[in-house]
This record gives C-alpha cells, sequence and structure tokens, in this order.
C-alpha cells in the first residue's frame, strides 16, 4: 500500500489518469484531434488486417491483394483476400482523402484574411438593402 501524499489528497488511480489523457486530446485542433482519436483506430484495424494477410498469405501475396494486382479468390485463404481486397479499395483512399481534406481546410482557414463577421458586415453593406422608409408615411 502507497503512502498517503502529503497534502492529504488521494493520488489518482490509473483509471482517472487514463481518463485524464483522454479528454487532455479536445484542445487540440480539429485536424490534430481527428487524426490521434479517428485516424489511429483505423490505421490500427487496416495494420492488424495486413499483418493477418502477411501471416496467412504471406507478404507479397498480402501486398498484391492489397493493391488489386492479384484477383482476391485466388488465395489460399478468399475470406482474407477479400478483406484485404475491400481494404485496399475502400479504406486506404477514404482515410487519404480525409486527411488531405482536413488539412486542406485547416491550411485555407488559416490563411484567410477576413473574419467571417467582417465579411457578412461588408457584404450587408455592399448589398444596400430597402433603405429607410419614406418620409410622412400614412395612407
Amino acid at each position: 500500500m502507497m503512502p498517503p501524499s502529503p497534502s492529504g489528497v488521494p493520488d489518482d488511480t490509473m483509471r482517472e489518469e487514463l481518463r485524464d489523457l483522454i479528454r487532455s486530446v479536445a484542445f487540440l485542433n480539429r485536424t490534430h484531434h481527428w487524426l490521434v482519436t479517428r485516424a489511429t483506430v483505423w490505421l490500427a484495424g487496416f495494420c492488424a488486417l495486413y499483418v493477418l494477410g502477411g501471416l496467412l498469405l504471406g507478404w507479397s501475396a498480402a501486398y498484391e491483394v492489397l493493391v488489386g494486382l492479384t484477383v482476391p479468390a485466388d488465395c489460399p485463404h478468399p475470406w482474407l483476400g477479400y478483406a484485404l481486397s475491400l481494404t485496399g479499395w475502400l479504406l486506404v483512399p477514404a482515410l487519404t482523402g480525409a486527411a488531405t481534406g482536413y488539412i486542406v481546410t485547416r491550411q485555407i482557414e488559416r490563411r484567410r484574411s477576413t473574419a467571417l463577421a467582417d465579411l457578412l458586415r461588408q457584404m450587408r453593406a455592399q448589398s444596400g438593402g430597402p433603405g429607410p422608409p419614406p418620409p410622412g408615411g400614412g395612407a
């Protein structure tokens, strides 16, 4: 058993420290937050599937099925070949496109010279609008 801390407050448990670590990624900008929270899960799944394919089919065969050079049905384990093939055709381009889209959007937002509120004010001023009501209203 650990001695109590000098301040009298108990130390955080491992679970509380992990919870705080997970919550601490909220301060990241959108790109980094997406890369840390979402892309790592998809990348880990992709790597696990590729490693499984490499172990069961052979590394060169797994790569050839992944990039579409070999028909998945010709593999010793067709179910794994189809999973690798679908991953190569769907997941890899989707992750690449998503990461590129986030990065390009972030760069565009960073280089905008006019704030959105200023731009809207300028557009309203240039549009003219209906103007004030005519004097002496009444029927």
